[in-house]
């Protein structure tokens, strides 16, 4: 008896665990994509129930990298996608990833939380090349080759900000400090030096008015002797 209701619980389980009815078909083990081409990302029904047009009604598509137990967020595919109207594809442009290799797959989360993935892909340049997966197996020992990826955009978007803090420090540091033997004036010597005030005081010995009142006095001392010498040749 016990064993037949532990024999009905696992039928049970089992047909929990099988409720997927989203089967995610490309990419597909051995697909490669070409970064800037656009493709088919492709699902169908899995044959179980409820139907996938019934639970799948609103639902989200991620490109993901990493291994299985941690898998990394990379990009949103799509968002609010639905079964509901008989759709069973989706067009998407593959990005520019680094590296180029099968180290990559899509993930599908609905309404209701639950996931379906895609097997791992490639993707690829012009050229085509691929690069050898870092990981030959997974953590758990599983011989799954994985590797981390990145978006080429955004790796390119943090060098060039990276380049640009860079620069502007070493502008900033090179205004900072000088070459050994370089004086370097600041802006309010520079102003100080130029002010009417401290031309005035640096020149006050030879004012105009200073200049003035020498030439009178030489005069008046000219005058003044002419006068005592005529007088002492009347006398």
């Amino acid at each position: 008896m016990i064993g037949g209701w532990l024999a009905l619980l696992s039928i049970v389980g089992l047909w929990q665990v099988a409720v997927c009815e989203f089967s995610p078909s490309v990419p597909e083990p051995g697909t490669v994509w070409q970064a800037g081409k656009e493709y088919d990302i492709i699902w169908e029904e899995d044959g179980t129930k409820p139907l996938m047009e019934k639970n799948w009604r609103n639902f989200k598509i991620d490109l993901m990298t990493g291994d299985d137990m941690d898998q990394k967020f990379l990009s949103n595919v799509a968002s609010n996608l639905s079964t509901a109207n008989g759709a069973t594809s989706f067009k998407w442009k593959a990005p520019d990833v680094s590296p180029h290799s099968p180290i990559y797959f899509l993930m599908f989360t609905n309404e209701h939380g639950e996931n379906a993935w895609t097997t791992r892909f490639a993707i690829v340049g012009e050229d085509g090349k691929q690069e050898t997966p870092e990981h030959a197996e997974q953590p758990s020992g599983e011989k799954i080759p994985w590797g981390v990826g990145k978006l080429a955009k955004i790796e390119a978007a943090n060098v060039n900000s990276q380049s640009a803090s860079q620069a502007q420090s070493s502008s900033q540091s090179a205004s900072a400090t000088a070459p050994p033997g370089l004086k370097i004036q600041t802006a309010s010597q520079k102003s100080s030096a130029s002010s009417p005030s401290a031309s005035s005081s640096n020149t006050s010995a030879a004012t105009p008015s200073m200049t003035s009142n020498m030439s009178w006095q030489s005069i008046l001392m000219i005058t003044v002797g002419s006068w005592v010498a005529m007088s002492m040749m009347l006398y």
